[in-house]
């Protein structure tokens, strides 16, 4: 796992570019601390920071041909390569005989780079869930492009300037946020199973993955599927661990890896009443001590107090160059920070419930009816009427055509339960994968993603929402295969998202109170300044809704404060 970045001026490098380079390769250090590489000719500069997990630590990295015309800089795992020492020589190789028919060949989470010095031009690619991320610029005489788009800023390759609307969706809907529109002005995603070519005509996209619903079957091989991708994402020459949460995705991985676990507890969890929260619905400790204890790995508990939960969640706010979205994002922050001090990736359970219909709200025919829903329910930042009025209704606008380009309808009931479900794979999964890995990486700490694996996708994609749901219950097919994994009340257990601190209120207003008598001007031009100002000097909210609203002005005036600053 990597870091990687580069810039390509057709009119040759200049001294500047040079420089930027070089402090994008300083700013990627964290994302790959064994090693590390610079490429460069007249035109093009590749750097490479190197996380070792396959193979040997001092492989050459960028990676070119035998006869110097290809340069790869690779971030990435391929589980299925072949005959080579390492997946980074296996996916050059592949590339140089299919092309961009390789990227159907290869099992595993990837995003590269590879340089044609002879053709001069480029071609980027990122895996199917863009686990492993892309992010770049393109001008009329140059284009660059970085892991991390926060790098992209700092290094001074892309001036800063927020995006006013991509501002507006981070307080308005954070969790379909930055997935499509990022905050940077001029920055860009390549997105989820998508490559690019890039030369002196332009930037070129081209989709070669598509999540498609087809027709369901009942008798789907989902154990021996789940078994197969978790064995193939624990194939490393590194120590590997899992995040366990209890729920049926992390546990179901846990049982079938057997590798040390991570669980996190918050001081006073035994004190909250999970029947009031939104969506967390009780404390994940007892059920991963129940999975630690009947599949007999090694389990660690990450007690967080009210200390050191102040120090994560300022050290999340400013990590996540796209804006925090949740607060459940610290939690990850906590996870990764202890088990980076043992292994060197971890699986998690990510991407489950958004290609298995994991969201029980989606059972409910009145969530479903518009994406307004789902905005309402988590809450609505007051923003200023002459920047946004009616942002709910501007962004429910925005989610249906999006859904709709891509085929779907908000007719009947099982229209919008699948419109809806488009939402959650393109949008939310998509914002999700993004958290996993600026989190993990700042720790140096690689995220696997099982049920990213090909092969299960595929499987995926022949579930139905009847399927999904049967019986009320959300992902009932995955459920019933846990079954043979573990014990039924694990396998069975309701949804409920990763824990976050619910006794953490008093923090979260403070520093956002702060941070605003510190920095309003802002997101003045943003938000309903009076309305904000009434929150900030207001007493500490006592409803979850309301602290989630602190917390992205929060996370909004973080990443202002960062970047602006760095302008």
């Amino acid at each position: 796992m990597c870091g990687i970045a580069g810039i390509v001026r057709w009119s040759g490098l200049l001294d500047e570019d040079q420089r930027i380079a070089s402090r994008l390769h300083a700013l990627l250090r964290h994302r790959g601390p064994d090693g590390s590489g610079t490429y460069s000719d007249d035109r093009c500069r590749l750097e490479q920071t190197r996380l070792a997990l396959i193979g040997p630590a001092d492989v050459e990295a960028p990676l070119s041909s035998h006869d110097g015309r290809y340069t790869i800089a690779y971030n990435g795992e391929v589980y299925n390569f072949e005959r080579f020492a390492t997946d980074t020589e296996f996916v050059l190789a592949e590339w140089m005989e299919h092309g961009a028919n390789a990227l159907h060949r290869w099992n595993g989470m990837f995003a590269f780079f590879i340089w044609d010095a002879v053709a001069q031009r480029g071609f980027a690619a990122v895996d199917p869930l863009s686990i492993k991320p892309f992010y770049y610029h393109a001008s009329a005489d140059r284009f660059a492009f970085a892991s991390e788009a926060g790098a992209l800023i700092e290094s001074g390759a892309v001036p800063f300037a927020p995006e006013p609307e991509a501002i507006a969706e981070a307080l308005v809907a954070p969790y379909f946020s930055s997935s499509v529109t990022l905050p940077f002005a001029g920055v860009k995603r390549l997105f989820p199973g998508h490559f690019l070519e890039v030369s002196r005509d332009g930037v070129k996209l081209t989709q070669y993955f598509h999540f498609t619903r087809r027709s369901s079957r009942e008798d789907l091989p989902v154990a021996e599927c789940v078994e197969r991708a978790v064995r193939t994402a624990l194939r490393a020459d590194a120590p590997v661990g899992v995040f366990l949460s209890g729920g049926v995705d992390s546990s179901l991985i846990a049982a079938i890896a057997r590798r040390p676990a991570w669980t996190i507890a918050y001081d006073g969890e035994e004190c909250v009443d999970y029947a009031r929260s939104l969506i967390v619905k009780s404390a994940d400790r007892p059920f991963a001590e129940r999975v630690a204890a009947r599949c007999g790995f090694r389990h660690s508990i990450v007690r967080v107090d009210s200390a050191r939960y102040e120090q994560a969640l300022s050290h999340t706010l400013r990590n996540n160059d796209l804006i925090c979205a949740w607060e459940q994002e610290v939690s990850q922050d906590l996870l990764a920070e202890a088990a980076a001090k043992e292994v060197k990736a971890v699986l998690v359970g990510d991407a489950a419930d958004e290609t298995h219909f994991g969201y029980s709200f989606l059972l409910n025919p009145r969530s479903i009816l518009s994406p307004r829903r789902i905005i309402e329910f988590f809450g609505v930042a007051p923003l200023r009427k002459a920047f946004l009025d009616d942002a709910a209704g501007y962004f429910t606008c925005k989610y249906e055509k999006f859904a709709c380009d891509r085929g779907h309808t908000w007719k009947t009931e099982l229209d919008q339960r699948l419109a809806m479900s488009c939402l959650i794979y393109h949008l939310w999964l998509t914002r999700l994968m993004h958290n996993g890995d600026i989190h993990l990486m700042a720790h140096s700490l690689e995220g696997r993603v099982p049920f990213g694996d090909r092969e299960l996708l595929a499987l995926a994609q022949q579930v139905s929402p009847e399927l999904g749901y049967r019986d009320g219950v959300e992902k009932w097919h995955l459920r019933r295969a846990a079954e043979s994994f573990l014990e039924r009340e694990i396998a069975w257990r309701p949804k409920s998202a990763l824990t976050k601190n619910l006794r953490a209120q008093e923090t979260i207003h403070g520093q956002f109170a702060r941070a605003w008598n510190a920095a309003s001007a802002a997101i003045e031009p943003y938000v309903d300044c009076d309305a904000v100002e009434r929150l900030a000097r207001g007493p500490v909210p006592e409803t979850e809704t309301a602290t989630a609203i602190c917390f992205r002005l929060l996370a909004v005036l973080s990443w202002f404060r960062r970047f602006a600053g760095a302008a």
